[in-house]
């Protein structure tokens, strides 16, 4: 079992905030560029309120660390400032809609960020390292806050009409919403486009906001970088901003930045395409909305004018039936709720891991520790004799860095450690004292689940199957703390396949032999699954008048992709 820590990317409500360890060299610049010019600490001005730089340094640190430090300078600096200015338009945005944030709810945020990373010293240490003191970091939560209430206001008050609820049920009844009742998801749905609306109206206003903001006092090493018109394809403006967006897209995809480069002039001209052509179909485009949402817009305007000019009858339909058969045959399936007891180590089970380690421990010694490793330790290290190699604070749980760092460079340290991980024999093999690194090995007897306490957690299930048989709860009632799931899986195939879980041939094979609404368990590794099966289909060969209404709706959406195909790539 690895003993290297995962550290958390950590997203409070909308603008990321990555919390890495390690001082960036693009803060440790700005530091010493605030320090030259201590005059200005601030970027530049929108319509009177400053712009700290170092929101812009750290923003540019973010998108370089997310490409992995790939990409051009000028665009990421571009992207970094743009992102600066639409964060401050939004604050005033805030300000005019007069959204007001709690402290308690500050507070709240930053409490649940800082639980999450038990060494509060080291939280400390993560904040500084971006730039934040504690106070400041408060502040960004409260505009995070603030952008996430912008957005809920915008959307509260988006206009969505029945129809057009209904039409989006219509449209994709039988792919996003196949076996969907229009009734029971039309509320759902009503909200869903409510948001899409608001977040037009959002990026509209803040489209305008851009246009019509006072931007001055730029300090020189900013200026250049606020948007501005960049290419025009076919009459269509595209700016810096626009082509920077699609070149780190491009490169986060993978791309090599050469290979993104030559992309980025085929995808503006596609963009160019279906914007000029949305005008020769009598499709309207919205001119203050951002290109992308206006490429959007006029790509799905074009393909409704489309759709609409499809026609087709029966003897269309039935032969596209015939050719495509399969699609509209009815294959087994099974829809089941499905909870997971995960079972963990009992205080004996534990206890029993550090008798069995303190064991290991009189014999090991210098000499035969990398034998004993290898015939002995749980840890994937086994292999290599237990070895660690070398590493430095923060890289380690607690209470084994606290044990490594304290042991004599050549020794085994004196004492069984343990973690959340199980029992740990460490040999210190060497130190680099002005690194302030510690090469190690170590033997890892982890916790297992003995047999006993596997009875205990299936007679805990058992007990569970019977209560939600006689009705006196039901799978979401299920303690939290103890499973995990309990919602409804649908579509669960004959072949293994369970959508939300994976491939598991034994789980699906004991549903499918269970008796209808029973609830059963079965052991599987430490797991106790608990399971409903709530329904079963089995094949059933289609009839063409039964599915007359699906056929119709998939024949035309495949021309009218067809058309738009040969519209587009020309």
């Amino acid at each position: 079992m690895a003993i290297r820590k995962f550290r958390s990317k950590m997203k409070p409500i909308v603008i990321v905030i990555t919390l890495a360890f390690v001082l960036s060299s693009l803060i440790a610049a700005y530091y010493t560029m605030s320090s030259q010019l201590a005059v200005k600490n601030y970027a530049f001005k929108i319509n009177g309120e400053k712009v700290d730089a170092v929101n812009i340094a750290r923003a540019k640190n973010m998108i370089s660390a997310n490409l992995q430090n790939r990409g051009d300078d000028k665009i990421l600096e571009t992207l970094a400032v743009d992102q600066a200015i639409e964060d401050e338009l939004v604050q005033q945005m805030a300000d005019n809609l007069k959204i007001k944030v709690s402290g308690s709810d500050v507070n709240r945020e930053y409490e649940t960020i800082e639980n999450r990373i038990k060494d509060k010293d080291q939280f400390q240490r993560m904040l500084q390292a971006q730039g934040y003191t504690k106070a400041s970091f408060k502040k960004e939560i409260e505009r995070s806050l603030k952008r996430m209430k912008v957005l809920e206001t915008f959307a509260e008050n988006a206009k969505v009409s029945d129809d057009e609820v209904l039409k989006m049920y219509n449209d994709n009844k039988y792919t996003m919403f196949a076996g969907a009742d229009f009734e029971t998801i039309k509320d759902g749905l009503k909200k869903s486009l409510m948001q899409t609306a608001g977040n037009r109206e959002f990026y509209k206003e803040l489209q305008n906001m851009k246009k019509n903001m006072k931007l001055d006092d730029v300090r020189e090493q900013f200026a250049g970088f606020e948007e501005k018109v960049k290419t025009t394809k076919d009459g269509i403006d595209f700016t810096n901003v626009d082509y920077s967006k699609l070149y780190v897209q491009f490169l986060g995809e993978g791309m090599n930045p050469e290979d993104a480069e030559l992309q980025l002039d085929k995808v503006l001209d596609y963009q160019a395409k279906i914007l000029n052509s949305a005008k020769s179909y009598g499709v309207e485009v919205d001119e203050n909305l951002p290109v992308l949402i206006r490429v959007e817009d006029a790509y799905e305007g074009i393909a409704e004018k489309v759709k609409s000019q499809i026609t087709y009858n029966d003897e269309d339909l039935m032969k596209y039936f015939k050719d495509n058969k399969g699609r509209y045959d009815i294959y087994p399936s099974a829809d089941a709720y499905i909870a997971i007891l995960r079972t963990e180590p009992s205080q004996a089970d534990k206890d029993a891991a550090k008798a069995k380690a303190e064991n290991i421990m009189k014999k090991v010694t210098v000499n035969n520790f990398a034998d004993t490793a290898k015939a002995e330790s749980d840890c994937p290290s086994a292999s290599r004799g237990g070895d660690l190699d070398w590493f430095g604070k923060g890289q380690m749980v607690p209470e084994f860095e606290k044990a490594a760092f304290e042991g004599k460079a050549g020794e085994i340290y004196p004492e069984v450690v343990g973690t959340q991980f199980g029992q740990h024999i460490i040999y210190v093999t060497d130190k680099n004292e002005a690194e302030n690194k510690v090469k190690a090995s170590h033997i890892l007897v982890s916790y297992k689940v003995s047999e006993e306490t596997m009875k205990e957690a299936l007679a805990e299930a058992q007990k569970a199957a019977e209560k939600i048989s006689s009705g006196e709860i039901t799978f979401k009632d299920l303690p939290r703390d103890k499973y995990t799931g309990g919602e409804l899986f649908e579509k669960i195939s004959e072949t293994g396949y369970i959508p939300g879980i994976g491939f598991n041939e034994e789980l699906a094979g004991a549903v499918y032999k269970a008796p209808l609404q029973k609830v059963e368990t079965l052991r599987m590794g430490d797991d106790v699954f608990l399971f409903q099966k709530t329904r079963e289909n089995k094949y059933k060969s289609a009839e063409f008048s039964e599915v007359k209404d699906r056929v119709a709706n998939e024949y035309v959406n495949e021309k009218s992709l067809e058309k738009l195909k040969s519209i587009f790539e020309k």
